[in-house]
């Protein structure tokens, strides 16, 4: 699930199953970039964060977002919101 942290269960996702789908096939090198599309009413803030700084990941999320009000809420889907790091514009949010 795409709300699962590095660390931690979140929102009822025990793990991020794309996020270590990706992770797995850059790591077996079968893929030297990988995309992420996530459309979904909710954020993925897992997904998100464990990619933020990872230039060979492009994060895109599609999500209903109110004003960093709507679940998970913050500022993490907001369309200012791009990355950290070398990864800085690599995690693109289109919120509604």
């Amino acid at each position: 699930g795409h709300h699962a942290e590095t660390d931690r269960a979140y929102a009822f996702c025990m793990f991020g199953n794309v996020a270590i789908a990706a992770a797995q096939a850059r790591q077996q090198g079968w893929s030297k970039k990988t995309l992420i599309v996530d459309f979904d009413v909710h954020h993925g803030n897992g997904t998100q964060n464990m990619f933020a700084d990872d230039p060979t990941v492009l994060y895109l999320s599609l999500h209903r977002y109110d004003k960093g009000k709507f679940f998970p809420g913050g500022k993490l889907g907001s369309y200012t919101s791009t990355g950290l790091g070398s990864g800085k514009g690599y995690s693109v949010n289109v919120p509604w």
